[in-house]
């Protein structure tokens, strides 16, 4: 009688559904939970514009909460201004580099809504300036042409080349589930004291002296934050 019953039993377990005996579906199953952090899924590519240019992203997606990127961004903007000052005519040509390559982390506060983002970025952030006078320049009893008054040159760039970055993301940088994604982030790099140097030639050569440069970067010294926004839309390539 004990014999029958224990036949009974195996065969009820057998045609029970969701008892699973096979050691390939078990296999399987652990395939399928750790999809998430396979090397061949879950990749990105994204394209940004910012406060550090435009540029592209590469995304690989760690998990659920977790995404890792490595992007580049630059731009380059040229500007002259002509200016008044105590009835002398200045032109300044002014010339803006931005951008550099970024390493960074996403981590979801909020799955697929809400991230904090940390890592360093190359700050090639660069200001130039070169000012010169479009009207001649009284000296003594003579004038001298504007040509020859002389230029001044400065150049103004962050304290460190390689920065800390930290910020607050509001979308996703890649979708697990879609195609397409959207992101926006306000963040901020820490760029040490920034640093100004001047250089001048002709009449007005003595204003880029080393005192006045000293006195410049005393003044900006305590800009050390650089403020960061960035819009980003991603597209799941795997």
């Amino acid at each position: 009688m004990k014999k029958h019953s224990f036949i009974i039993f195996v065969l009820l377990l057998l045609m029970t559904p969701g008892i699973v005996f096979s050691q390939d579906s078990e296999v399987e199953q652990l395939e399928e939970n750790s999809a998430g952090w396979s090397l061949k899924s879950q990749w990105g590519l994204g394209v940004k514009a910012g406060l550090s240019g435009v540029g592209f992203e590469l995304i690989k997606g760690l998990g659920d909460r977790l995404n890792l990127r490595i992007g580049y961004s630059a731009l380059d903007i040229p500007y002259t201004l002509n200016q008044s000052f105590e009835g002398y005519d200045l032109e300044a040509d002014i010339k803006a580099s931005l951008g550099g390559v970024s390493g960074l982390i996403d981590f979801y506060l909020v799955k697929n809504a809400i991230h904090l983002t940390a890592g360093v970025v190359q700050n090639k952030t660069n200001i130039g300036v070169d000012i010169r006078s479009l009207s001649s320049f009284p000296y003594g009893d003579i004038e001298i042409p504007a040509e020859d008054v002389g230029v001044i040159s400065a150049e103004l760039g962050p304290g460190m080349s390689i920065s800390p970055y930290i910020g607050l993301g509001f979308g996703n940088t890649l979708s697990r589930k879609r195609v397409v994604s959207f992101n926006f982030e306000l963040g901020a790099i820490y760029q040490g004291s920034p640093l100004l140097l001047l250089n001048g030639d002709g009449i007005i050569g003595p204003m880029a002296s080393e005192a006045n440069q000293d006195v410049v970067n005393a003044a900006i010294a305590q800009y050390t934050w650089f403020p960061m926004v960035n819009f980003q839309l991603s597209f799941k390539i795997l």
